[in-house]
């Protein structure tokens, strides 16, 4: 059996061979002609690690998404063209060439296989529906395979109304080659004449459901709006008898059926704002009514459990562990298995049977089952390797042999020894609760060893419900190789660690989470891993919040501040999510109206602010309006305060173009090198 293969020596070979796509070709290439520079004044990386140029870190990942076609012999993934995402359909037995299909200003969010002919994908693009405020809208899009019949599936032109969003499919009908089941506000094709704002909105709130031929984009309404639900579920067969519905006290009901014809019932309730989870995953093979949900009802950390949904109980454990909350792997709407701390385990025989397989030849790196063929012969691996970039590799088997290959190189400028290590450690907040944190050390350090305390950069995440983890990070690796160590803390509210560390942060922007944050930042210094005169606080959206409220709160703590796309008027913040359907479920996680919100707002602390501030933002950021930046800069600008504003015209609150990336990254280590001296 063929499968023991280096994973080092193959991936050298890659690189050697040239058996990337045309496209990861050519994206080398002009990369490879930029001018890579450093500025003088950074960080020294460490002795005897080659220090790559910027556009190393800042170039669009060459594969990502990758999903196989039903029969194993293509792969289509998202990649790069020019600096933008496009679709990319590789065929893996080399009969035809790679093929890069743009998708003009939009950005492809996802892909699915529906036949080998024929593929699906969601793009984003930008809308001018709101006279004062552009917003982000969803296509779908059905292509050939060879690039040719794209036809955009909901077409709304001529309609009364355009629905924004369009790729909130409920149901990929996988024993259907030619439709989708997608939810959908109603409109009337040809009407012309566009309905009002409270129609649209009624429309929005109670949507009904379609089936959509992936061809044609002729759509059949399968279920109608019923002024109850205001999300749909769906069985992989297409049947649609759930729905959530949020109540007029924004509780939050799974409502059933048993029939079409059948009143609804209430299967199970939840309150909004209290941590509650209750996910459906997927139906239970030859079960009726029984389905895998994912919940926390138990203890506080998300489990996976099999939910009778006729008598509203749980039947069985999957998977439970009272440390940590488990993830669910779901491909082909069914549930394969699961994530624990360790790594991914594989309930499916078929699945397991590939991963010890796997495993065994790539036995020091975390593998993930992406995508399998119908016949099972071909699987699709995510391969990662400690933080080095995420490739994927091809098992196949034939003939009673089997072959492991890798297919992508997604960061073909980074070798593994520029890539700085990570490790999980642990703190105490002030108040007692334990807060885990990543910390990087620049690519050569090793931890445990005595070295000098480091120049280091804090970086908390965005969100703020949500966390980060141990793998390749550009914006961390960046900063690693430029020789800071980089501390991520998981402040209360971040999400993985149970209901009760979530809902310790509602409330808390700017106090508890921002302490927590402080007290990581002293215990770097504390452990000697820190240099204490060259500290930097460095964040984007609530990061970039968090990032200008420790500036405010301490100005002796850190050196310089960079908010990026940051949050700095919670009033602003507060006024946009009252505006949004459903956005006032997050209010209270914010903070309530007043003189609280307003003590914790960057935009009204700027004279409090001594250290210089480095602020980042794309004009195109629809997540989070330019406008903060705006008031924050002439805010600081008011006082005398030393800052600096970037602005780029093109870039969106992600930086999903390589240029913005290059942009970014080179301020920051400028606006670093400068004030880390």
């Amino acid at each position: 059996m063929k499968l023991a293969i280096d994973s080092r020596l193959a991936a050298s070979a890659l690189r050697a061979t040239g058996s990337t796509s045309s496209l990861l070709v050519v994206a080398i290439a002009s990369i490879a002609c930029a001018v890579a520079h450093a500025d003088e004044g950074s960080a020294a990386a460490p002795t005897g690690v080659p220090l790559a140029p910027v556009q190393a870190y800042a170039a669009i990942p060459a594969a990502r998404e990758a999903r196989l076609s039903p029969s194993g012999h293509y792969l289509a993934y998202i990649g790069s063209l020019e600096g933008h995402t496009a679709l990319v359909v590789k065929d893996l037995q080399g009969r035809e060439r790679p093929r890069a299909i743009p998708t003009g200003a939009g950005e492809v969010s996802w892909i699915l296989w529906k036949s080998d002919a024929r593929l699906v994908m969601s793009v984003r693009v930008v809308s001018g529906r709101q006279a004062l405020r552009r917003t982000i809208d969803t296509r779908l899009i059905g292509v050939d395979r060879d690039g040719s019949h794209v036809t955009e599936l909901i077409r709304a032109e001529d309609a009364d109304y355009t629905p924004q969003v369009q790729d909130h499919v409920l149901s990929e009908l996988p024993d259907d080659p030619d439709h989708l089941l997608v939810q959908l506000p109603h409109f009337e094709r040809a009407a012309r004449t566009p309905v009002s704002a409270s129609v649209q909105n009624d429309r929005v709130l109670h949507p009904e459901v379609v089936r959509v031929d992936v061809h044609t984009g002729m759509t059949e309404t399968v279920v109608r709006s019923n002024g109850l639900v205001n999300d749909w579920l769906a069985t992989a067969q297409g049947t649609v008898d759930l729905g959530w519905s949020v109540k007029r006290d924004r509780s939050i009901s799974l409502l059933g059926r048993d029939s079409t014809q059948a009143d609804w019932r209430t299967v199970q309730s939840l309150s909004s704002n209290q941590g509650s989870v209750f996910d459906l995953l997927a139906w239970v093979d030859e079960t009726p009514n029984h389905v895998y949900v994912a919940s926390n009802h138990e203890g506080g950390h998300v489990g996976i459990y099999e939910f009778d949904v006729q008598t509203a109980r749980f039947v069985r454990s999957v998977k439970v562990d009272a440390r940590h909350d488990i993830g669910a792997i779901v491909q082909g709407e069914r549930l394969r298995g699961y994530e624990d701390e360790h790594g991914p385990v594989y309930l499916d025989a078929g699945w397991a049977a590939a991963q010890r397989l796997i495993d065994k030849a790539l036995a020091h790196s975390t593998n993930w089952i992406i995508d399998r063929s119908s016949d099972g012969q071909s699987v699709l691996v995510s391969v990662v390797k400690g933080n080095e970039p995420r490739d994927y590799w091809l098992l196949t088997r034939r003939d009673g042999k089997a072959d492991l290959e890798p297919v992508t190189d997604n960061y073909p400028l980074l070798s593994p020894e520029q890539i700085g290590p990570s490790r999980w450690v642990h703190y105490d907040a002030r108040d007692g609760l334990g807060i885990p944190a990543l910390v990087t050390l620049p690519p050569g350090r090793r931890f445990g060893a005595s070295s000098t305390p480091l120049p280091f950069v804090v970086l908390p995440h965005g969100g703020p419900s949500a966390h980060d983890d141990r793998g390749f990070d550009y914006w961390v690796q960046f900063l690693a190789s430029r020789g800071y160590g980089v501390l991520q803390p998981q402040f209360r509210g971040s999400t993985g660690y149970g209901r009760d560390f979530l809902t310790a942060g509602y409330r808390q922007w700017g106090l508890a989470m921002q302490d927590d944050v402080t007290d990581g930042t002293r215990w770097l210094v504390r452990e000697g891993l820190a240099d204490p005169k060259r500290i930097a606080i460095v964040g984007a959206s609530y990061g970039g919040y968090a990032a200008l409220m420790g500036v405010a709160k301490e100005p002796s703590l850190y050196r310089c501040a960079i908010a990026i796309a940051p949050v700095t008027d919670l009033l602003m913040l507060a006024e946009d999510e009252q505006s949004a359907l459903f956005g006032d479920l997050n209010l209270p996680q914010i903070g309530q109206y007043g003189s609280a919100l307003e003590q914790t707002s960057p935009l009204q602390l700027a004279d409090r602010i001594v250290q210089p501030v480095l602020l980042v933002h794309g004009r195109k950021d629809y997540t989070v309006p330019v406008q903060h930046t705006e008031a924050m800069s002439r805010a600081l600008a008011r006082q005398g305060k030393a800052s600096q504003t970037v602005y780029m015209d093109e870039a969106d609150h992600y930086f999903t173009r390589s240029a913005d990336r290059e942009v970014l990254l080179a301020s920051m280590e400028e606006f670093l090198a400068r004030n880390l001296k």
